[in-house]
C-alpha cells in the first residue's frame, strides 16, 4: 500500500515513550504510549493513560511543598492541605505549574506529536532491533481510540523496515482494527474474563466486541498473542483461567501469555491523588503463576513468556 507524505503529519497524543522496552513484544521494543482508554478496569496499571487529553500528575516524594504551583496556577484550583497539593476542578492543563516547580514535582502527561516524529524516533535505534528482532509497539491506554495515529505510525514504520506491534484491548470497532491489520506485524490482545457479566463488572465493558474481534483477526491470519493480566479474586482462579483459554481458542488464538498481578501500580494512582481500588492486591508468586500455566499448556495453547 502506497501511504503519502501527509501520513508523517498525522498527529496522536502521546503520554511516554519508553525505547527499551522488553516486556511488549519480541526484542528490544519502543514501547510508545498512546492517551486514551474506553475500559476501566478495576486494576488499571496505568491510570494516567485513561484520560483522551493532557493532564498533570503530581510527584509526591518530589515535592518541596514550597508553593510555587500555587501561586503560579492562574486559575487558582491548586492548594497546599495539611502538606499535600490537592486540585481543585477547573484546571485547563495550562502547564503554568509545570514551568514553575523547581523540583520537577509536576510533570505534564500527554504532548501532541506527528507518526513522522516517531518513526523517525525508531529509524534512529532500529540497529537495536534489528540486532534483537525487536521493533516498535504501540500501546496504552487503547491505540485504537487513535486509530488513524496507530495507522499512520505502524505504516511509516514498515516502510522502514521496523517490525511493529499493538497491544489492544480489542474493544473497538472491527473497520479500524481490520485496516491496522494490514501494517501490524504481531497483536498482543488483552483477554479480561471469559464471563460477560463479569467483564462488565471489572472492565467496564462488555466483552462480546473482544470476542469478535479476536475471532475476526485469527481469521485474517494475523499474528496474536493472547494477553491475560491474572488479578486475585477477579479473574485469578483456575475456573477463570481456564474459560478464558477456552475462549480463546474458541476464537483461534493459539498462543497466549499470562501476566501476575503488579501492586506497584499504586503508586501511579498517587501521582492523580486518587485511591487504588486493589490496594490489598498481592502478586502471585512465580510457583502460583507455573501452577496456572499448566492449565493453558493442558488445552494445547503456547505459553509466550510475559
Amino acid at each position: 500500500m502506497e501511504h503519502t507524505a501527509a501520513d508523517a503529519e498525522t498527529k496522536g497524543l502521546v503520554f511516554a515513550i519508553d525505547q527499551t522496552a522488553v516486556h511488549d513484544g519480541p526484542g528490544l521494543r519502543m514501547a510508545v504510549y498512546l492517551k486514551g482508554c474506553p475500559l476501566r478496569c478495576v486494576w488499571c496499571h496505568s491510570p494516567e493513560s485513561i484520560r483522551p487529553d493532557p493532564e498533570v500528575v503530581w510527584y509526591e516524594t518530589r515535592c518541596q511543598r514550597c508553593g510555587l504551583c500555587v501561586e503560579a496556577c492562574p486559575e487558582g484550583v491548586r492548594r497546599l492541605k495539611d502538606d499535600r497539593l490537592m486540585k481543585e476542578n477547573g484546571c485547563r492543563v495550562c502547564g503554568s505549574c509545570v514551568d514553575t516547580c523547581p523540583a520537577q514535582a509536576a510533570e505534564m502527561k500527554g504532548q501532541w506529536m506527528t507518526a513522522g516524529e516517531i518513526a523517525d524516533q525508531a529509524a534512529r535505534v532500529k540497529p537495536f532491533f534489528d540486532r534483537s528482532g525487536g521493533g516498535v509497539t504501540l500501546i496504552g491506554g487503547e491505540p485504537m481510540l487513535q486509530a488513524e495515529f496507530s495507522w499512520a505510525v505502524a505504516a511509516l514504520c514498515r516502510e522502514k523496515g521496523i517490525h511493529v506491534a499493538m497491544e489492544t484491548t480489542g474493544f473497538t470497532p472491527w473497520e479500524k482494527l481490520e485496516r491496522v491489520a494490514g501494517v501490524v506485524d504481531l497483536f498482543l490482545f488483552d483477554l479480561k474474563h471469559a464471563d460477560d457479566a463479569k467483564h462488565r463488572e471489572y472492565t467496564g465493558v462488555p466483552n462480546h466486541t473482544i470476542l469478535d474481534n479476536l475471532k475476526r483477526l485469527t481469521g485474517l491470519g494475523a499474528q496474536v498473542i493472547v494477553r491475560v493480566p491474572v488479578i486475585p479474586g477477579r479473574n485469578g482462579s483456575a475456573d477463570d483461567i481456564e474459560a478464558i483459554c477456552r475462549a480463546a481458542m474458541d476464537s483461534g488464538a493459539s498462543c497466549l501469555t499470562l501476566l501476575p498481578c503488579n501492586p506497584a501500580a499504586a503508586g501511579k494512582y498517587g501521582w492523580l491523588s486518587q485511591d487504588y481500588p486493589l490496594a490489598a492486591a498481592k502478586r502471585q508468586t512465580d510457583e502460583e503463576m507455573e501452577a496456572l500455566e499448566t492449565i493453558p499448556c493442558s488445552l494445547g495453547l503456547t505459553i509466550v513468556p510475559a
